[in-house]
């Protein structure tokens, strides 16, 4: 009798188990994420618990991104979706105001109190010539830049967020998500030590990128980024503006011009013809990585190695 009531009350146990870790891990796929590097973090954090939607995939933008109808339906059935800014992925604000208010919106800018970047001014920087372009506000309103998850510090303050957010629409897994997160921060933290020491021997070499989003990564390794081609990858320069890069490439010895995935290597080329500079590639958005947690890191560590490719070459 005791023997067979045992087996009962072990039974009943693992089948309470068996119930709770279903109900967790449907719950979860109600999780929709933007764009790669954040999608990466989110599912960090998610772990084991269920799957991350991510909107944004490929080679895609988000400079100009357009939705498709099955996106909005995968928009329309998420618990909660999560997006860098409204300043950012400007596409969104449409289907926001289309599908069902019940669904939270997170800004993980505003969520993790991000301090945003000015683009810079002067110099070599590009400044906005256009008006109602994505790095604006509604208002027209200069922003900055928001490639914020290039810095390791912000994107451990992005998963602090996240699993707070996490935890209130899915209070059953708010232990599990806060064990993957300091798990995944740790991760974050011996990444960052690596790349500090990889990169020290760089932070002399002046370079150009396509345009200025890459502050968060150089001021945390102490790069020297000194000048943009475009103030907006989706805007080609003019040939004054091109002539006037080429000159000032010469003059101020800049060993490096960075183009990006998404966008056409010919400017980039042409901006290098007749000097002395290589180029490189930067991926600021992971676009050739797998999706997933690992994505992060290896965005990462493939920054810190197209510099040293670059510089090294």
């Amino acid at each position: 009798m005791k023997f067979r009531y045992l087996n009962k009350v072990v039974l009943a146990f693992m089948a309470f188990l068996f119930s709770t870790t279903m109900v967790c891990a449907v719950e979860s796929k109600g999780v929709v994420v933007t764009i790669k590097p954040l999608h990466s973090l989110v599912s960090g954090v998610v772990g084991d618990t269920g799957k991350t939607h991510l909107l944004i995939t490929g080679n895609s933008s988000p400079h100009g991104f357009q939705i498709k109808p099955s996106q909005m339906e995968t928009l329309s059935n998420a618990k909660i979706v999560f997006y860098i800014s409204d300043d950012f992925e400007t596409f969104l604000k449409g289907p926001f105001d289309a599908i069902p208010s019940q669904v939270v919106k997170s800004s993980v800018v505003k969520k993790a109190r991000l301090r945003i970047l000015p683009f810079r001014k002067g110099a070599l920087w590009e400044v906005d010539q256009h008006e109602g372009h994505n790095h604006s506000s509604q208002e027209g309103a200069f922003i900055g830049d928001m490639h914020v998850w290039l810095d390791p510090n912000n994107a451990i303050k992005m998963i602090k967020a996240i699993t707070r957010e996490l935890s209130e629409v899915y209070p059953k897994n708010r232990n599990v998500y806060k064990v993957n997160a300091r798990e995944y921060i740790q991760k974050i933290l011996s990444l960052d030590s690596e790349l500090t020491g990889s990169l020290a021997p760089l932070k002399d070499n002046p370079f150009i990128v396509l345009h200025d989003g890459y502050q968060y990564f150089e001021r945390n390794y102490d790069l020297n980024g000194i000048g943009s081609i475009q103030f907006d990858p989706n805007n080609y320069s003019s040939p004054k503006r091109i002539k006037e890069i080429r000159n000032k490439l010469k003059t101020n010895s800049a060993m490096c011009v960075f183009r990006e995935p998404q966008f056409s290597d010919r400017l980039v080329k042409t901006v290098v013809e007749g000097t002395s500079a290589r180029t490189g590639l930067l991926d600021p958005l992971g676009s050739t990585i797998d999706d997933g947690p690992k994505l992060y890191f290896k965005l990462l560590r493939n920054m810190a190695n197209s510099f040293k490719q670059c510089f090294n070459s």
